[in-house]
C-alpha cells in the first residue's frame, strides 16, 4: 500500500491518496470530501476498488482519495488538490465520490463534456451508472431466487449520488420505493413513495430504515452500516449494496445464515467503472445505461452459482474470481493475494 498525503496551508488543503498495491502501473479511484474522512476509511475503499476492478477485468490498481474539509473556500481546496495531483497523473485516475462532483474534475477547455460528466434527465451520469447497476444487481439476485424486480419493494439508505440514481431505475422498473434515508431522517410508506418528492420529505430516524420490510435492501452510505445486529433483524430477501464496504465484520455470515443474498458490494455498485471503461464514451445515455445493467446483472448471476456450487457466500465467491483474475492478470503470488483478499 502507498499512502500520499497532500497539504496546502495557505488553500487549507488536506488530503490522502492510498494506493494498495503495485501490480499494475496505474491505479484509480473517486475522491471522497468530508469532514471526518480519515486514513482508515481511505485505506478500505482503495481496498474495495481493487477488487471491484478485478471482478470488472480492468488492468487498474485500486486506490481512493479523501479530503478533510469541515467548511470554508471549497473552490479553493478543489483548485489546490487539482494542483497538487499534476505529479501524480500518470499513476492515479480520480474523479467524483461522496461530497464532490463531476465539475471538481472537469477542465475547462474541453470543448465537451465526457460521458461520466454528463447529465440525464437532472441526475448524473455518474450517479445513474452506479445506480443502474445497483438496480441491475437486485434484479438479477432476485431472477436466481425466482422473483421479479417489478414485483418486490425497496428500502434505499442514501438519497445522494447512488441512492438517487438507484431508486430512479427500480422505480422505472416498476419497484416499489417503500423507504429511503438521508443524514436528515427517513420517508417510509408500504404503498410506494413518490421517488421525484421524496428528498424533500423527512420524518422519521433514518435508523429506522433497516427495521422496514422490504425485498430489497440497497445500503448506500458510509462504511460498516450493515452491522451484525442489522443482519440478524433485516426483514428483506437481497442485499445489494450501493454504498463501498457496508458490511462489517460477521454481517455476511449473518445475513447468509438467515438465507438472505448478502451481494458484494464491489460487484453490485460497479457501474461507475463500468461508465468510465466499457461503454463507449460517445455512446447515447439510455444505450450506455443499458449495457451496464446488462454487465453487472451476468456478474451477480455469475457469482450466485459459483457460491451455489461450492457452497459459499457470494462474497467469497466474488472473491474466488478477484484471486484469479490478480493472479492470471497481474501474476500476483499467493502471499500477496492473501494479503490483498480475504480467503
Amino acid at each position: 500500500m502507498r499512502r500520499i498525503d497532500l497539504r496546502d496551508e495557505a488553500a487549507s488543503l488536506d488530503a490522502v491518496i492510498v494506493i494498495d498495491h503495485d501490480l499494475f502501473s496505474c491505479s484509480a479511484g473517486g475522491t471522497r470530501m468530508l469532514e471526518d474522512v480519515d486514513l482508515d476509511e481511505v485505506a478500505r475503499l482503495a481496498r474495495a476498488m481493487t477488487w471491484k476492478f478485478a471482478v470488472c477485468r480492468v488492468p487498474y490498481a485500486g486506490a481512493k482519495a479523501g479530503i478533510r474539509f469541515a467548511g470554508g473556500d471549497r473552490d479553493a481546496v478543489l483548485a489546490a488538490y487539482r494542483q497538487a495531483l499534476v505529479p501524480f497523473r500518470e499513476i492515479f485516475l480520480t474523479g467524483p465520490d461522496m461530497g464532490t462532483q463531476p465539475a471538481d474534475f472537469v477542465t475547462p477547455e474541453l470543448d465537451e463534456l465526457p460521458l461520466w460528466a454528463q447529465s440525464h434527465e437532472g441526475l448524473g451520469m455518474d450517479d445513474l451508472a452506479t445506480g443502474h447497476g445497483v438496480k441491475a444487481a437486485a434484479e438479477s439476485a432476485l431472477a436466481y431466487l425466482g422473483r421479479r424486480l417489478e414485483e418486490c419493494t425497496v428500502a434505499i439508505e442514501g438519497f445522494g449520488k447512488v441512492g438517487a440514481g438507484t431508486a430512479r431505475a427500480c422505480a422505472r422498473a416498476g419497484a416499489r420505493i417503500v423507504g429511503i434515508s438521508t443524514v436528515q431522517g427517513l420517508v417510509a410508506d408500504p404503498s410506494g413513495l413518490d421517488v421525484d418528492e421524496a428528498i424533500e420529505l423527512r420524518v422519521r430516524p433514518r435508523e429506522e430504515l433497516f427495521e422496514l420490510e422490504a425485498d430489497v435492501l440497497v445500503p448506500g452510505a458510509r462504511p460498516d452500516s450493515i452491522t451484525i445486529g442489522v443482519a440478524e433483524h433485516a426483514r428483506c430477501a437481497v442485499v445489494a449494496p450501493g454504498a463501498n464496504v457496508p458490511y462489517a465484520a460477521g454481517a455476511v455470515e449473518a445475513l447468509h445464515a438467515r438465507g438472505i443474498v448478502a451481494l458484494p458490494d464491489f460487484v453490485s455498485n460497479s457501474g461507475g467503472v463500468h461508465l468510465y471503461e466499457s461503454v463507449d464514451s460517445d455512446s447515447d445515455p439510455e444505450v450506455a445505461l443499458a449495457r451496464i445493467e446488462q454487465l453487472v446483472g451476468e456478474a451477480v448471476t455469475r457469482t450466485l452459482v459459483v457460491a451455489e456450487a461450492e457452497g459459499l457466500t457470494p462474497l467469497a465467491a466474488a472473491f474466488l474470481d478477484v484471486r484469479a483474475y490478480l493472479k492470471a492478470e497481474a501474476g500476483a503470488g499467493d502471499e500477496l493475494l492473501d494479503e490483498l483478499v480475504p480467503i
